[in-house]
């Protein structure tokens, strides 16, 4: 029992070790398109909380609380008299935050930088409970590679590296899965049963499409109840009935006790969160564009298009060490003998199984946004069932090769598959959230950010660069974090109305236009301006990332004067 425990210890300090540089080095290098708009709403919390209004500490449906703590924490840590200069509350599309806070001498990029350090902080422990729970499920080292080759992953590590909701939205759920597992499977102690309520709690405060790991605890109390023991089916139903109690009430109070508005307005919080969420879920829009809930004009799609959609980025965007460890793990659950995979074993798989097919399906058959990260607890379930399936195969080789039992080839096995998990991610530091397999043709994200900041470095080495004026598309935070000088929004809703007077207008009073022709299929609109530049004028610069044109930099004064006369001539306004 000792060795064991020194085992675990020293697995959990090596997985620290081995997870955490991938987290904290070069931090700083992108902004996602979404992350200035949290960084924004975390300094609104913040000054809600310090204030005392906290019926004004709800921005959005997702909830996001969690990340606004955080961002809260940075703000004191960085800034705490952020909260005594009466400037109220900023809104998260504008650029007034930034800068006020330039203005005061801060730099909206510090307080990205530390609140990224709590946010891995936050994810480390989240992986060790993790991993600490799974060891009381498989056995040790199984564990270990598990929750390694999840963390290392690069789709997840380049989305749990910025202040994404679904990088934490992951490991709660996975935590609050597994603490019910091992409560309903190997010690009835109450202290599981609770960090299991807690940590969907905390799912919740993230995001509320958390809500589907409802369905799966409902399932495995349900399970539950078929399971042969000397006990009646009566009092089988009144043991669910407590336990899925005891859960919710630690998730409830949990959900009540982090959201001040919860304290003073709690109807208007919910309403607020689950309103939206099930009004973009189901009508395509939020409340202040439908109005109302209407359940009658609830849609899903019925093609499974999206659900296989889904599906074909995840495969796109895993490794190849997570698609032959998932291969594995399903050819052991079934096919492999029951003296291999134990019964918790074997239901961990399938549970895991079922956790990451309900994100697909969720997002797969709603109407609204369909980002592949959007399924990111998905890829964690199966990258812990790819590590799950790789060990199990190695154990399968021990009992044919007896010499594999020493010490020294278990670890040449673990290091060799997380080695190469790492490496799979490295072409593409700091932009993981771009890889792909060779046979994708383009990665499930991309222009998430990616390359401004390499734009705001190359305008920001110019002479007299704070005199500088840029007109950037998207440019808000993830290019004007960076740049010293001042940054003009070239706003997407300008290109869709046909608002050409205000981009020719814009484009005239500013030194150089940075555009992100990496959308240009994804968001068409921008091909408008594009393609009114291209071919007549040449960028000043061009940056690439993994053979992919990214962004183009143009001087304003080589740009002729056809260009504006082209784009004046499709103004609608």
């Amino acid at each position: 029992m000792k060795n064991k425990t020194f085992q675990i210890l020293g697995l959990t300090l090596l997985l620290l070790v081995v997870i955490l540089p991938s987290w904290l080095i070069k931090n700083d290098r992108v902004i996602d398109v979404d992350e200035p708009r949290w960084i924004i709403r975390g300094a609104n919390f913040y000054y809600a909380v310090t204030h005392g209004e906290f019926e004004n500490t709800i921005f959005e449906y997702h909830p996001g609380v969690t990340n606004m703590w955080i961002v809260s924490a940075a703000m004191q840590f960085y800034f705490p008299e952020y909260r005594g200069f009466g400037q109220g509350y900023f809104d998260a599309l504008k650029m007034k935050f930034e800068e006020f806070m330039r203005e005061q001498g801060k730099e909206a990029l510090d307080v990205v930088r530390i609140s990224r350090y709590i946010h891995s902080g936050m994810l480390a422990i989240l992986a060790v409970t993790a991993f600490l729970l799974l060891c009381l499920l498989i056995d040790t080292k199984a564990a270990f590679l598990s929750v390694a080759l999840a963390a290392l992953s690069p789709f997840y590590l380049g989305h749990s590296r910025v202040m994404n909701l679904e990088g934490m939205l992951s490991l709660f759920a996975l935590v609050s899965f597994l603490g019910l597992q091992v409560y309903l499977n190997k010690d009835r102690e109450l202290i599981y049963l609770l960090v299991s309520g807690v940590a969907f709690g905390l799912a919740q405060l993230t995001k509320s499409s958390s809500i589907v790991v409802v369905g799966l605890v409902g399932l495995m109390l349900f399970v539950g109840l078929f399971k042969r023991d000397d006990r009646t089916l009566a009092a089988k139903i009144w043991d669910a009935v407590k336990t899925f109690a005891i859960w919710f009430t630690a998730a409830a109070v949990t959900y009540f006790v982090l959201w001040p508005g919860m304290w003073v307005a709690p109807g208007k919080m919910l309403a607020d969160v689950y309103g939206n969420a099930f009004s973009y879920a189901f009508q395509g829009a939020r409340l202040d564009v439908t109005q109302q809930l209407d359940p009658e004009s609830f849609e899903v799609s019925s093609s499974g298009s999206g659900v296989f959609q889904f599906l074909q980025s995840w495969a796109a965007s895993s490794t190849l060490i997570t698609l032959v460890g998932l291969i594995l793990a399903l050819y052991f659950l079934l096919f492999g003998k029951k003296e291999d995979l134990p019964v918790p074993i074997k239901s961990t798989l399938t549970y895991l199984a079922i956790l990451g097919g309900l994100f697909i399906l969720m997002f797969g058959l709603a109407q609204g946004r369909d980002s592949q990260h959007y399924v990111l607890t998905s890829y964690v379930a199966f990258d812990i069932m790819a590590g799950m399936g790789w060990f199990y195969l190695w154990v399968t080789f021990r009992k044919k090769w007896v010499w594999l039992n020493r010490t020294y080839a278990s670890i040449l096995f673990l290091g060799l598959l997380i080695g190469i998990q790492i490496a799979s991610g490295l072409p593409y530091a700091p932009y993981y959230f771009i890889y792909k397999e060779p046979w994708a043709a383009v990665p499930a994200t991309y222009g998430y950010g990616e390359g401004f900041s390499e734009a705001a470095d190359y305008l920001a080495q110019k002479p007299n660069a704070k005199e500088i004026k840029a007109y950037v598309y998207s440019g808000m935070g993830t290019f004007s974090f960076y740049f010293p000088g001042e940054t003009v929004v070239l706003k997407r809703i300008n290109l869709i109305n046909d608002d050409f007077a205000t981009i020719t207008d814009d484009m005239r009073h500013t030194d150089y236009l940075v555009l992100y022709p990496i959308t240009r299929v994804k968001q068409p609109e921008t091909e408008k301006i594009l393609g009114e530049l291209e071919g007549v004028v040449e960028p000043e610069k061009v940056i690439y990332i993994n053979g992919l044109e990214y962004i183009q930099i143009y001087r304003m004064a080589d740009i002729p004067e056809s260009v504006f006369e082209a784009l004046m001539r499709k103004n609608k306004q």
